[in-house]
């Protein structure tokens, strides 16, 4: 997706003092306010919805993707437009939101859809170059896959296909068990006209920020993109007593067996995403944990890191060595 123009910056920086002086948004027409301003200056339409202190706005698109799954340029420019559009409304509220996000769909292929996070409060910091345009497009989430909630309600529908269930029955059934709030970010979307949202916590975006950032970096790093495949990253965030504590699960298969098959090699599963949940739970400033674990779905082994010990690795005070020591394998299931 191409990035925010110069003229864009500076419409959103004004937006920001703007807000010193007073609203231009009031928090009970912000709704209103993000789809007018889509449509008055970008003739776009689209749907808002709010949950909690997260916004979330559809926009429906006639060429989202092109026959190599990738995102138009025309798609990207609207896109990148809707953004504009609801970061200037979000800066200028007295909402206070923290978060919002954008479900674009395909209507030629409707179960196909793309989800933008971002946290108002990174809008911010960099347009006050608190954080640099590099990091900054590495905090925002990004994922395109096919909706949710249309994989469910279609096998929910063949089960009742197959049981020959009356259609009153499907929908009343759909509705009571099938359409609620999501769980997780990964289930986010829209579908036959219905937001599917939940209230953005930090901790889960932050979770899943640090496992976006670990695929990349794997991309990004040309020997361990030689060695290993990244199937999957998923990062969670569990409440307990007392404090939480952070999840990641890495399925990186070996491209060069040989090679990979030495532990200090496969480790490398274990320092990239300690690197990036070190870099990002520092930069946020986030305490809230008492431990992570990483778990090396394809070695069957995992690392439990206390919140300490990650800070120490990260000033340097303890050596990814010392870390490793904490690895153990995962019990299988007989």
């Amino acid at each position: 997706m191409k990035s925010l123009l110069p003229l864009t910056i500076l419409v959103i920086f004004s937006a920001v003092f703007a807000a010193g002086c007073g609203p231009t948004y009031p928090k009970e027409k912000l709704k209103e306010s993000i789809i007018e301003v889509c449509k008055k200056d970008y003739n776009l339409d689209v749907k808002v919805d709010t949950v909690g202190k997260t916004i979330a706005i559809y926009l429906p698109l006639e060429n989202l993707i092109d026959f190599t799954f990738a995102i138009t340029k025309e798609a990207s420019e609207k896109i990148n437009d809707v953004i504009l559009s609801v970061s200037r409304v979000a800066l200028s509220t007295d909402a206070g939101y923290d978060f919002y996000c954008i479900i674009a769909h395909d209507i030629r292929i409707p179960e196909i859809q793309i989800v933008i996070i971002k946290s108002v409060d990174d809008v911010k910091r960099f347009l006050l170059n608190d954080i640099s345009r590099g990091d900054y497009s590495k905090r925002m989430l990004i994922d395109i896959r096919f909706s949710p909630q249309a994989q469910k309600e279609r096998a929910i529908k063949e089960v009742f296909s197959k049981m020959n269930v009356d259609k009153k029955w499907q929908e009343d059934v759909l509705n009571d068990f099938f359409r609620s709030e999501p769980a997780a970010l990964g289930d986010i979307g829209y579908w036959n006209g219905r937001f599917y949202i939940k209230d953005i916590s930090m901790p889960e975006f932050l979770a899943e920020q640090i496992a976006s950032r670990t695929r990349f970096a794997f991309r990004e790093d040309k020997e361990l993109a030689d060695i290993f495949l990244v199937k999957s990253a998923k990062g969670s965030y569990f409440s307990r007593p007392g404090k939480g504590y952070f999840k990641f699960e890495i399925l990186a298969e070996q491209k060069a067996l040989e090679e990979a098959r030495h532990a200090k090699v496969r480790n490398k599963v274990f320092e990239v995403t300690l690197n990036e949940a070190a870099k990002v739970l520092h930069a946020y400033r986030f305490e809230d944990f008492d431990q992570l674990e990483i778990m090396d779905q394809s070695d069957s082994r995992s690392l439990d890191v206390s919140r300490g010990d990650l800070e120490s690795y990260r000033i340097k005070e303890l050596s990814l060595n010392d870390i490793l020591k904490g690895v153990a394998s995962i019990p299988r299931a007989l």
